[in-house]
């Protein structure tokens, strides 16, 4: 778990996506204009908008709402209206620019500098920006320093008009506290659970329900193009020969860099993590403190740390852990101070409390601890082959990779070519454009190249990866379609037995809540269950309830009821349905709210923030004259039903 922590703290954005800010579709209006239309999309305010500043939009987008939902079809899309909204947010965004010019809001270059020198991506060792490192991951991800730097300072400009604009938002300590009294108002209930999966029991679908199930939801089987291709890797790694290296060589790097091979304080330690998003509600993390207490007590009372992981990483407790590694001081990035500080202050096998993160809650037990030193050569003597040896390939890098595709141009085959410059030719297994194989690290402008390769066609063109490039020959195409009803028998198997168990649950749910209509139906039903009625943990209003997972209807129904007694409707549980009753409602903690206080004002002081920028942002919409000179472009014009309508003149 260690390595996703410091990954997490690599990640870096390079876009605003106006998405983000709760805005409603403008429905702009098409008109007329005397420039050159073929390359207009619209203008706002009389200012073009481009085509080819709109399809740029459009790609990144579509880039980000992929890797975040890589399930998301285009049809999905398309019937969303995500093209007007990307264009909406486009039209936003220039409109915001023009109220900045004209409130005198600007961001200098020294201001773009100073916050480019923030971003850890771009930092060396010493936390120092390095324009190397700056320039390397730009160009690896195919943005040159011009575009990131426009998009930056877009970036900056926008947040510090929303600063601006909603500058007079002020939040009043009573205001606060209402808001703090109902959120933290708790209830419990007492309730009877019925649980689809003891009701499906004994059901067994049949060959022709499977076969229904699957032509019917067909679509859910999609599979998408993939391609195995041999590939010739261009890259100081792949291309280093480290027998080459001298152990002079060696000794010379070793004894010209003893502050690299510095070796920083270290403690052995491992850890449990429940996952917890930063505005989890206070009874996820209740019952994730419990749990991880609970994980404490075992491991005191000599329990294997092995046992006590979870058999299936994707656990409805979001539980995962990690077994003994060596950590460096200052190795981990900010983000996650609280978890190294703990880490170090512990003795050893000495076990924390829970300790949170931006990850969630961890449980952290430490072992040996190593005093800062130099690491002795011998130590270190691979990591300088390795070292040298890549420097020395990234030399002959380009000479080589021009030699392979002079001689590809030419016809020559891609692993002849390769074999004349003593470069291997590699062979993947089959893979798709969204999980392409990871050890390549190929660029999407690469994987999109490939994809429109036919069979046995070779890359005319370096393909670029992270560290370098590849060329590529399509060793085999298998196009779209559908996995066979064969291959996902059980999993539709599974699905049915699921649907009957719910179904059952909730017809059994409904049958008992109908009997219990009368006194006598009530006091039968309460008496032939007793063994079964069980009462909840206290929940918030935030739609989670302990044991049950998210019922936003029942806690709804729970905060509403005037009095404790039984609810009439049978409610959907994580695992079924349940009948329920409010057993008791519990009032705020007032000593909460002496040490939540300064967090409830900041937070009632950014929501208000958002309101007034809202406010302000649906004015200024409102008094832009947008109007779209190719709305084909933007397809489908979306309706405030939600569904696409024809768009046209």
């Amino acid at each position: 778990m260690l390595d996703p922590m410091r990954k997490y703290a690599q990640s870096w954005g390079i876009k605003i996506v106006f998405g983000l800010i709760i805005i409603v579709f403008v429905f702009w209006g098409v008109g007329n204009f005397n420039g050159d239309k073929a390359t207009m999309l619209a203008t706002i305010d009389g200012q073009p908008v481009l085509i080819k500043d709109y399809e740029k939009a459009y790609q990144e987008s579509l880039r980000l709402v992929k890797s975040r939902n890589p399930d998301v079809t285009d049809k999905d899309l398309q019937d969303g209206g995500f093209r007007w909204q990307v264009f909406n947010n486009l039209a936003t965004t220039r409109i915001l620019e023009t109220q900045a010019r004209k409130l005198g809001v600007s961001v200098s270059p020294d201001e773009l500098r100073a916050e480019i020198a923030k971003i850890p991506a771009f930092q060396n060792e010493s936390k120092q920006f390095d324009a190397k490192r700056y320039e390397n991951l730009l160009k690896s991800n195919g943005v040159s320093p011009g575009e990131f730097e426009d998009d930056l300072r877009q970036q900056l400009l926008l947040e510090k008009l929303a600063g601006y604009v909603s500058l007079p938002a002020t939040v009043t300590e009573a205001e606060a506290r209402s808001i703090f009294d109902f959120m933290r108002e708790q209830a419990v209930i007492r309730y009877i659970p019925f649980k689809a999966e003891d009701l499906a029991k004994g059901f067994s679908p049949t060959a022709e329900q499977i076969k229904a199930y699957y032509e019917a939801r067909k679509d859910q089987f999609a599979t998408p193009a993939q391609l195995k291709i041999d590939f010739v890797e261009f890259t100081p790694k792949a291309m280093s020969k480290p027998a080459e290296v001298s152990d002079a060589d060696i000794e010379a790097a070793y004894a010209a860099n003893q502050k690299k091979y510095a070796k920083p304080e270290q403690v052995r330690v491992r850890h449990f993590l429940i996952m917890l998003p930063a505005d989890a509600p206070q009874d996820a993390v209740a019952a994730a403190e419990a749990k991880l207490k609970d994980l404490a007590a075992k491991l005191k009372a000599g329990v294997d740390f092995a046992s006590l992981l979870p058999k299936n990483p994707n656990n409805p407790e979001g539980l995962i852990g990690e077994d003994w590694a060596w950590l460096p001081k200052g190795s981990l990035p900010k983000e996650f101070g609280a978890f190294e500080d703990k880490a170090f202050a512990l003795k050893k096998d000495e076990i924390s409390e829970p300790v949170r993160t931006s990850l969630g809650l961890h449980l952290i037990q430490a072992g040996e601890h190593q005093p800062a030193g130099e690491k002795a050569l011998a130590e270190v003597t691979d990591d300088i082959r390795a070292e040298l040896a890549e420097q020395k390939a990234a030399d002959r890098l380009t000479k080589a990779l021009d030699a392979v595709l002079e001689k590809v141009a030419s016809g020559e085959d891609l692993a002849k070519a390769a074999a004349a410059e003593n470069l291997e030719v590699k062979a993947s297994a089959f893979f798709d454009q969204q999980t392409p194989p990871a050890d390549l690290a190929l660029s999407e402008q690469a994987l999109a190249s490939l994809f429109k390769m036919k069979k046995g066609e070779v890359s005319d063109t370096p393909l670029s990866t992270q560290d370098g490039f590849v060329l590529a020959r399509v060793a085999d195409v298998k196009p779209a379609g559908f996995a066979p009803l064969e291959e996902v028998t059980d999993v539709i198997k599974d699905r049915l037995v699921a649907e009957e168990g719910q179904k059952r649950a909730r017809a059994k749910a409904e049958e008992t809540a109908k009997a219990m209509e009368t006194p006598e139906g009530q006091q039968k039903v309460l008496a032939d269950s007793k063994d079964k009625i069980a009462t909840s943990e206290p929940f918030t209003r935030q739609g989670f309830i302990p044991g049950l997972g998210m019922a936003p209807v029942l806690v709804q129904t729970a905060f509403e009821a005037k009095a404790p007694g039984w609810f009439k409707a049978a409610y959907a549980v994580s695992d079924g349905f349940v009948l329920a009753a409010l057993d008791k409602r519990l009032p705020a903690e007032a000593a909460l709210w002496d040490k939540e206080k300064d967090r409830w004002m900041q937070t009632l002081a950014q929501t208000k923030r958002t309101e007034l920028f809202n406010a302000y942002l649906k004015t200024v919409q409102e008094t832009a004259k947008v109007e779209i000179i190719n709305d084909q472009i933007l397809g489908p014009r979306p309706t405030p039903g939600g569904a696409p309508a024809q768009s046209g003149k």
